[in-house]
């Protein structure tokens, strides 16, 4: 004589209910994990670009009195990573305590003038992001010709 077992209430496994809620569960988790990476991602793009801005500034700096003469002017340029710089070089004007500017020449008595260095950095973050830039002053010292 044999048995008849029913199936139904003996065997344990997943319904198909419980295997679509897992799935769901599965497809929120990786969608939550892309979206931290891509943050992270564009974080790092972003901190390249910051980096890449801020040595392209205090190379044009460095240059200043060295390759580029100190004397009033300006130059501009585009790096190959389309970073737009410009360096405007302007003669340093001391200034009174209460603000006013001193009259007579910039230079001072010992043979010494003065210039303010500015170098000016712009780029574009993203294809749709907003422009960046930063700018570095300097003061610069060179022996009156």
């Amino acid at each position: 004589m044999s048995v008849v077992r029913t199936p139904w209430r003996d065997e344990s496994g997943f319904t198909l209910v419980e295997t679509l809620v897992s799935l769901v569960v599965l497809t929120l988790a990786l969608v939550a994990l892309a979206q931290i990476f891509g943050t992270g991602f564009r974080g790092i793009r972003s901190s390249e670009s910051d980096t890449a801005a801020l040595h392209l500034a205090t190379s044009q700096l460095a240059r200043a009195g060295t390759e580029l003469p100190l004397r009033t002017g300006q130059q501009q340029g585009i790096t190959r990573g389309a970073l737009e710089w410009s360096v405007v070089i302007e003669p340093y004007v001391p200034r009174r305590n209460d603000g006013d500017v001193k009259s007579g020449p910039v230079g001072g008595a010992n043979g010494l003038e003065a210039y303010w260095v500015t170098a000016e950095v712009r780029w574009q973050s993203s294809a749709f992001g907003s422009a960046q830039g930063l700018s570095l002053t300097t003061l610069k010292i060179r022996t009156a010709p």
